[in-house]
């Protein structure tokens, strides 16, 4: 098998294995109390507080969900008060996202408690098995990086070159 399958295989497993375990065991660790949010939106939290303000399309693409949705997931989260929408400064016909103090406050207890439960979870692992798993961590993100920018690329040359084909 070449390394590009051996890759795509691998990152298909890692990102199964992801959702299964957030699906899951966090479930399981989370109180329905602490966090009363479901899955997605505290991946929404997750991604308005990594990009800062983000426009409500962005949000329904990282998310994988249609823009009707996202509307919904924006209402429920700027009436509990953890996101706020403003005219985008640049083209006033966009909107854009950001998260509130609550927001953030909501952000960082999630991040304490899903440690929590990784600690918990990796309890019996031995030092040098998290230092391998860290190391293999940072490689994973430096590659991620890596292919984001090449797509950029690509997707870039496939636009100039559609365009030239229908000139």
């Amino acid at each position: 098998m070449d390394k590009t399958k051996q890759m795509v295989e691998l990152h298909l497993e890692i990102d199964y294995l992801r959702k299964k375990i957030e699906s899951n065991l966090i479930g399981q660790f989370v109180e329905k109390d602490d966090i009363c949010l479901n899955n997605t939106a505290n991946k929404a939290i997750h991604f308005i507080k990594r990009e800062g303000e983000v426009m409500p399309s962005n949000l329904a693409k990282y998310l994988e969900i249609k823009k009707s949705s996202a509307t919904s997931l924006i209402d429920s989260l700027e009436a509990e008060g953890l996101v706020y929408r403003k005219d985008d400064p640049s083209d006033r016909r966009k909107t854009l996202l950001g998260l509130t103090e609550n927001g953030l406050k909501r952000s960082e207890y999630m991040v304490d408690k899903m440690c929590s439960v990784a600690s918990e979870c990796m309890s019996d692992l031995s030092d040098e098995d998290i230092d391998e798993a860290l190391n293999a961590q940072k490689i994973l993100i430096k590659f991620h990086k890596h292919m984001h920018s090449n797509a950029l690329l690509f997707l870039e040359k496939m636009t100039r070159e559609k365009r030239s084909d229908n000139d």
